[in-house]
């Protein structure tokens, strides 16, 4: 298999990537397209999943074309894509509607109505996860509640990137990694759980069979051979979440180490061996896409989205509007401004926030704010707030490792997103107190699918041989001391004023 090359494809929200990557994990060609979101009231946010598909044909085309590698040497297909959010499968193999996308405003008031009836306890302490209100139980308990009839034309629920691997082979399907969020699962069981199904009011023969992530699940079929431009017959793995697949991409396959996702949001998640029981459920656990290994996950809302909206709406064009140009100047910026930015603190919760307050209604704010404050202020208090947010979700991690009589040591994270700003990726170092080990990978989630589908057809031994031959090695970020102290004491006083306004204003 010297010359075979391994297809990864992941869908995230904003867009679908595809990359091609020899085994020994170089990136040789990738694509990507947009996913654009349905016109809607203000709040919505609905996607069409044959949109996705558009998409995924397109880049994949784009990926082989940018490769010089023929559709004969792709070996195997991985595919992932972000948790949670339901496909409504019609018996046609259409979408009974759109899919409500996690972030979408109305599914605060379903969580609430879980909550009120009782029906959300039972779910977590069965599932054994945190729910929030991008998870499917709120998703579908609001389709339940004013969409039945896309419900009585559904056939199959799937996650998203089942969606895609549908149109690639025909076949339906999930995987235990996604299967374990959507809290249709009593871990660590591995099949779907009928007294879940039932408080949630899932009918079970809606649920597609269950498989695992480096499992060979079809074929590339004729149909989508031409719209793909793959050759018909290439075998497709189940793949797995694009968080899970990121984690792999990084090299995090052993018990307590951990992976920092800066993409849109944030996201830290640890692997450990063996299933976990989170304390107080304050945080939502999966199974991991390494087999016997499960995932703690603590996240923020806030991530490169926040300091994206800085440079949108309050900075202007930057260099032209040259995207790159202008978060190289956002880096002088941010350079500029002392560590602490001279008393300006800012709450990054533009979206609402995850750990450690749950709440859709939190809001942001810049708190200090004074005359001789300027745009290099304002854009490392941006950072060093979404920093904070970091690391209130790391001292949810500490906490259940700590359980087990461990400790999280150091963090992975991929040269891309936020991660490509090196001033970001210190303060975020120095926030954590702890090092950063910054790998050379622009896509972690395709490659992680790309190594599935290299176990999968006998490329690799098995996943972690998958690891040791492909995942390059990374360069640690150590924290400096001194910000570290204060960071710490900011993030403190940043809390203390989060809790003081939620009261008065976020409710």
């Amino acid at each position: 298999m010297d010359s075979s090359v391994l297809l990864g494809i992941d869908l995230g929200t904003s867009g679908l990537k595809a990359g091609l990557y020899n085994l020994d994990g170089r990136l040789l060609g990738q694509g990507w397209a947009a996913n654009e979101y349905l016109a809607g009231p203000p709040g919505w946010a609905e996607q069409d999943p044959r949109g996705w598909w558009a998409g995924c044909c397109m880049a994949v085309r784009a990926a082989l074309t940018a490769s010089g590698r023929g559709p004969a040497q792709v070996c195997g297909v991985g595919v992932c894509g972000f948790h949670h959010c339901p496909v409504f499968l019609g018996a046609d193999g259409e979408p009974a509607r759109p899919t409500i996308v996690t972030h979408d405003s109305r599914l605060g008031a379903s969580l609430e109505s879980l909550r009120t009836s009782g029906v959300l306890k039972q779910v977590v302490s069965l599932s054994g996860s945190r729910a929030m209100a991008g998870h499917l139980p709120p998703i579908y308990h609001h389709v339940l509640c004013h969409d039945r009839p896309a419900l009585d034309r559904t056939r199959w629920l799937l996650l998203a990137k089942d969606y895609i691997r549908f149109k690639l082979t025909s076949t339906i399907g999930t995987e235990v990694c996604d299967a374990t969020g959507t809290h249709l699962v009593a871990m660590p069981e591995q099949n779907w759980s009928a007294e879940l199904a039932g408080l949630l009011q899932v009918p079970l023969d809606r649920l597609p069979p269950i498989g695992l992530p480096a499992q060979v699940c079809g074929e590339v079929t004729a149909e989508a051979a031409q719209a793909t431009g793959l050759r018909s017959g290439t075998p497709v793995v189940y793949g797995g979440g694009d968080s899970h697949c990121a984690l792999l991409g990084l090299g995090v396959a052993g018990s307590c180490q951990g992976g920092l996702l800066l993409g849109t949001n944030s996201t830290l998640r640890v692997s450990f061996a063996g299933p976990v029981r989170a304390l107080d459920y304050s945080v939502w656990t999966q199974q991991h896409v390494v087999p016997g290994h499960y995932t703690v996950s603590a996240s923020s809302m806030a991530g490169s989205s926040v300091l994206s909206w800085l440079r949108e709406r309050c900075l202007g064009e930057l260099d032209g509007g040259d995207p790159a140009a202008g978060y190289r100047e956002l880096e002088a910026l941010a350079a500029a401004a002392p560590p602490g930015c001279d008393g300006l603190l800012f709450h990054p919760y533009l979206f609402g926030e995850r750990s450690p307050f749950y709440s859709p209604q939190a809001r942001g704010a810049f708190l200090g704010l004074a005359h001789w404050h300027g745009k290099g202020h304002l854009v490392r208090s941006v950072m060093e707030g979404v920093a904070a947010a970091i690391a209130n979700c790391l001292d949810s991690l500490q906490a259940v490792a700590r359980a087990r009589g461990e400790r999280i040591e150091t963090l992975r994270t991929a040269e891309s997103g936020g991660g490509r700003l090196p001033i970001w990726r210190q303060i975020i170092a120095d926030s954590l107190e702890m090092p950063l080990d910054v790998l050379p990978v622009g896509e972690p989630g395709c490659l992680g699918a790309a190594l599935l589908a290299g176990v999968g057809v006998g490329a690799y031994a098995d996943l972690w041989v998958a690891v040791e031959q492909a995942v390059p090695a990374g360069n640690a970020i150590w924290p400096d001391a001194a910000r570290a102290m204060l960071y710490r004491e900011r993030r403190e006083l940043s809390n203390e004023a989060y809790r003081l306004l939620e009261p008065m204003l976020y409710h």
